[in-house]
């Protein structure tokens, strides 16, 4: 019972729609604020740098899987919820 309610917390249309949000505004704020070169040059702090890469570089496309995942399983859910 409780793997299968993990489960479907995991396929909550609603949880992929915040990492979508969250990882977009992510790569959005890096690219306002100049790439991870500049931001390694405002903080001082040029060990996470690598970390700013990858969000440079794969934020958006994850902010867009995430969404695209987030409407099918909210089409999923709505589906089954008419036929009910």
């Amino acid at each position: 019972m409780r793997a299968a309610r993990r489960f479907g917390r995991v396929l909550h249309w609603r949880r992929w729609w915040d990492l979508a949000q969250v990882s977009f505004a992510g790569w959005l704020l890096l690219v306002l604020l100049g790439g991870p070169d500049a931001v390694g040059r405002l903080t001082g702090v040029w060990a996470i740098t690598p970390v700013l890469e990858l969000v440079a570089n794969w934020g958006f496309q994850a902010g867009l899987a995430s969404l695209l995942v987030g409407f099918a399983l909210l089409h999923l859910r709505q589906e089954s919820d008419s036929t009910d």
